[in-house]
């Protein structure tokens, strides 16, 4: 009976809840729409905005080209200088009328002389000769100025989109191509992109007197045109609730529009009138009936749901929450190396080779001494072992974001030291992470792959795997790299006559000196035969030639017992910007062979 009654508190407590919840989300969601609701003007001028330049970039840059391309044509350059006006018109009219299926919205394709007149309008070829630029500032300007402009510009055509590319033979002016792109085909352009309803307006001071206006609408200082009879209801519309072309919302035949306008300019980017954007937008009131009533159909369904099933609720999470805990833990004990699982700063869980390695009976033991296992972590020689932070991220996060590298961490637990290859696998659920590590070793494998068994430096597989990563990080942190090839002179010989025990034993002691002189930070390797390579981390050019120069000297004076004497040659280069990786070596080597080909026992650099 006690059980029950604390069922039903519980019930009503979370029925309580769940409707106080739905009541506040719902009330921020109405809060939010009407905020939203004002807002739309502004985002679509936002969006539109985008949409609208790059529609006048496309235009001019694709006229802009059709004129150079035009002007190149057989003849056309010849005519244009000549003033041959039919023979102009007979070479162009082919690719007029090219354009003109292309784009009906081109009306004007004109050839000017520098002199100001015309020499041929292509949709008016039989008027021509006539001082255009002292009618047309336009036209005057690209004459004086020599370069390209663009604008709108109102004509006997309508108003239109002006491109003027000047034209010019070995630096010299020859003349002026002029296209007119009508404003419909802008407006259009957008509507196919944005779903945008779009209208020109220009002001009424700079109408053309001989601009035919289509269903044209005064709207205070601006006319609208090219309007078509559809869309002028729209526009009257609006103009009954704003007296200006401003950003707003119209409930208009019970559609929702979003308006937004824009200024159009001419080419001395001086507003000449307007481009105004309409939109059809959510109906706000019909989207927040049907929030409300569904969201607390929602409600009072779950709270239903709640009351029939949450006795049967309790016993079953228990359940699986006891089964998927010792599920869990049996398959991470059954892997053989050590595991442990985390959130990326907590330790959540590990298997019992990790409680077994680390010296811990239990995971909450482990984590009274410790927060991360990360404060185990060794630096090496080489900055190829993982760090708790690395490049401003924690040890996890790096994993995650460099798949392509192999990880391993170096930990020493009782002076035994132990090199783990670490594997990573994340989950994300509802923003929370979960990282499952996994440690293998590979101390003995390392020592096999990576060590050179004559010299005991690191072989050339290794420095492959340590050049790739230090190289990307000088690349990322724009910080010098150089690398060190030498050769040993006269190795061959050394073999020859004294056999390949001596001359092992020159290979060990010369590699012996190159380590000892070397910082921690640097690596050395066997190349090959009886070449080596010196990487140097965050070294310059002169840096790494006083190194190389040390070395060559402290070669030189050594004594080698049997042989007594040897000597090496040696090439050095740093990281140029935007250079590879195997384009560096290739150029450290060259100038190896440099060194080699010019009397051997010196050091070449770039």
């Amino acid at each position: 009976m006690k059980n029950n009654f604390m069922k039903i508190k519980i019930l009503l407590a979370l029925s309580a809840i769940i409707f106080s919840v739905t009541a506040v989300v719902v009330a921020y969601n109405i809060f939010q729409d009407n905020k939203q609701y004002k807002k739309e003007a502004t985002k679509a001028s936002k969006n539109v905005q985008f949409i609208y330049d790059d529609a006048i970039e496309d235009v001019v840059h694709f006229y802009t080209a059709r004129a150079m391309s035009n002007i190149k044509s057989y003849g056309i350059l010849d005519s244009f200088k000549a003033r041959d006006h039919d023979k102009l018109y007979a070479l162009s009219l082919p690719r007029w009328e090219t354009l003109r299926e292309e784009n009906p919205s081109l009306v004007v394709m004109q050839f000017h002389m520098p002199d100001g007149t015309s020499l041929l309008r292509m949709h008016q070829p039989d008027v021509y000769g006539d001082a255009i630029a002292a009618k047309r500032s336009m036209v005057a300007n690209i004459h004086k100025n020599h370069k390209e402009i663009h604008g709108f510009e109102e004509g006997r055509q309508g108003l239109a989109l002006r491109i003027l590319i000047p034209i010019f033979e070995r630096d010299v002016y020859v003349g002026t191509i002029e296209f007119g792109v009508l404003s419909p085909y802008i407006s259009k352009k957008i509507s196919r992109y944005l779903g945008y309803e779009a209208f020109f307006f220009i002001k009424q001071e700079k109408l053309g007197i001989f601009a035919p206006l289509n269903h044209s609408l005064a709207f205070g200082d601006f006319i609208a045109v090219d309007a078509n009879a559809e869309q002028l209801p729209l526009l009257k519309a609006y103009k009954s609730e704003h007296s200006t072309l401003e950003k707003g919302i119209l409930k208009f035949n019970n559609i929702t529009f979003s308006i937004s306008s824009l200024p159009i300019l001419n080419y001395e980017n001086q507003t000449i009138g307007a481009i105004m954007f309409a939109q059809s937008v959510l109906d706000l009131k019909a989207h927040l009936f049907d929030m409300i009533f569904y969201s607390f159909l929602i409600t009072f369904i779950l709270i239903l749901f709640l009351w029939l099933i949450t006795s049967r609720i309790y016993d079953a999470i228990a359940k699986k929450i006891k089964f998927e805990e010792m599920f869990s833990q049996s398959i991470l004990n059954t892997i053989s190396f050590p595991v442990l699982v985390t959130d990326g700063e907590h330790l959540l869980g590990a298997n019992q080779k990790f409680l077994d390695y680390f010296g811990y009976k239990t995971i909450e033991g482990f984590m009274r001494d410790h927060k991360c296992v990360c404060d185990y972590f060794e630096e090496g020689d080489t900055n190829e072992y993982i760090m708790p932070m690395q490049n401003d991220k924690r040890w996890t996060e790096h994993i995650i974001h460099t798949p392509q590298l192999m990880h391993k961490a170096k930990i020493t637990i009782n002076k035994i030291t132990t090199i783990f290859h670490v594997k990573l696998s994340h989950i994300e659920l509802d923003n929370r992470n979960r990282f499952v590590v996994v440690f293998s070793d590979i101390s003995s494998m390392q020592s096999i792959s990576t060590i050179d068994q004559l010299t005991g430096v690191a072989n050339r597989l290794h420095f492959t795997m340590v050049y790739e990563h230090t190289f990307k990080m000088a690349q990322r942190e724009q910080k010098p790299l150089s690398i060190i090839f030498l050769d040993i002179d006269f190795f061959k010989k050394v073999n020859d006559v004294y056999g390949h025990l001596i001359g092992d034993s020159v290979l060990k002691q010369i590699a012996n000196i190159a380590q000892n002189k070397i910082r921690k930070s640097d690596i050395i390797a066997r190349w090959g035969g009886e070449e080596f390579v010196i990487l140097l981390p965050n070294t310059s050019a002169d840096e790494a030639y006083h190194i190389a120069e040390s070395l060559r000297n402290i070669i030189e004076l050594e004594n080698f017992t049997t042989v007594e004497k040897m000597t090496c040659s040696f090439g050095v280069a740093m990281l140029h910007k935007d250079e590879t990786a195997e384009e560096l070596v290739k150029r450290v080597d060259a100038l190896l062979y440099l060194a080699k080909e010019s009397g051997r026992n010196k050091v070449i650099r770039e």
